[in-house]
């Protein structure tokens, strides 16, 4: 598979190879029908390539325009594109391949306001289903760390919800599941929060404690979305692809979780303060820094900062490293790297959907 255009490139021409890219590979593999139309739409539109070369860099410029014009109309912008939008539509959506004009009609319209959020905003969607990939990986952790209680850091957090994994249930399906379709289930079954996920391939998902304590989590986030906000949640609400059924639910959900039992979130650069940040967890606990499609928006110099943070404390203590990225685009791998005495030990644990779909156990070293 070619390799995906260049995130940073802002001319027309290497922009409209990214979106031609984003469509037909991302899209179609995260089955989005509407974003893939989009695609097609702005590839062709120099105007609206233009607008999208108003992103900052090491951000998405497709994942940001859309998230702009999603966040217009759920603000109540009366325009005919709405039509096109499930959630939003009155009655049955239009045909997906006619949206193009109304599309382009509404972004000239609202052009300014949607240049602005794509200067000011970033890709900071908050995917609960991730937490499927993530859960085996904390068992493994836990395993690994000797029962004890894990010490939790989330870079790049957005508003937290995932830092509250270990109060969803969860339910596993793949083809070794009963008779009634019920595979592997973990968490507390009275849960406003389910995550779903299928399994796929040949080996199943480990056993999983029956409990994963936590001792304390933390998370650190440039700009951390505050759920108090109006303004910041529904930029929230906007980041979730519009013909993705149940992820505005699930959202909803974590939401009022998070609100009845805040994380602990600071706002900063990670690559900056993730030396304080391991230090201050306690001795009797097992370390675990953890991200899922994260990375990717980190300038190099200050991903090779975390990682050289985390080998470096590893010289006073073990410390664990989970990660979701599209290592392999476009699919995403679920990742462990154990620091110990300033080495490091990479596992690929699992293939999985980037947004946490399905998921597929590996268990291999790199």
């Amino acid at each position: 598979m070619a390799s995906p255009p260049d995130i940073q490139s802002r001319s027309r021409e290497g922009l409209s190879a990214y979106f031609a890219h984003f469509g037909e590979v991302e899209c179609l593999h995260l089955q989005s029908g509407i974003y893939r139309e989009l695609c097609r739409v702005v590839c062709s539109e120099t105007d609206l390539l233009d607008m999208a070369a108003e992103t900052p860099p090491n951000q998405p410029p497709p994942n940001l325009l859309f998230a702009a014009v999603h966040r217009l109309l759920l603000g109540g912008e009366a325009h005919p594109l709405r039509q096109w939008y499930p959630e939003l539509a009155q009655g049955e959506a239009n045909p997906l391949a006619s949206i193009g004009p109304a599309f382009t009609d509404f972004c000239r319209q609202h052009r300014p306001r949607i240049e602005q959020l794509i200067r000011t905003r970033m890709t900071q969607t908050n995917v609960i289903q991730r937490c499927s990939g993530l859960l085996p990986g904390f068992g493994r952790v836990f395993e690994a760390g000797g029962k004890r209680l894990l010490w939790l850091i989330e870079i790049g957090c957005s508003a937290g919800l995932n830092l509250l994994w270990d109060r969803f249930f969860y339910v596993y399906s793949d083809a070794h599941s009963d008779a009634q379709g019920e595979g592997p289930r973990w968490g507390d079954a009275s849960s406003r929060v389910v995550v779903e996920c299928e399994v796929r391939g040949d080996l199943d998902v480990p056993a999983l404690p029956g409990e994963i304590p936590v001792a304390g989590r933390r998370g650190i986030d440039l700009h951390p979305i505050d759920l108090g906000d109006p303004e910041e949640e529904l930029w929230l609400r906007a980041l979730v692809w519009p013909d993705h059924s149940g992820r505005q639910e699930r959202l909803t959900e974590a939401m009022g979780v998070a609100r009845e039992s805040p994380p602990s979130i600071e706002r900063g650069d990670a690559s900056v303060n993730l030396p304080r940040l391991l230090a201050e967890a306690p001795a009797d606990t097992t370390l675990c820094v953890y991200g899922s499609h994260t990375l990717y928006q980190f300038p190099r110099e200050s991903v090779i900062a975390t990682f050289k943070a985390m080998q470096a404390a590893s010289r006073q203590r073990e410390i664990h490293f989970l990660s979701i990225e599209a290592y392999s685009p476009p699919l995403a791998e679920l990742r462990w790297t154990h620091y110990s005495g300033g080495e490091r030990e990479v596992h690929v644990l699992a293939r999985c959907s980037p947004h946490g779909r399905w998921l597929e156990w590996i268990d291999s070293a790199v």
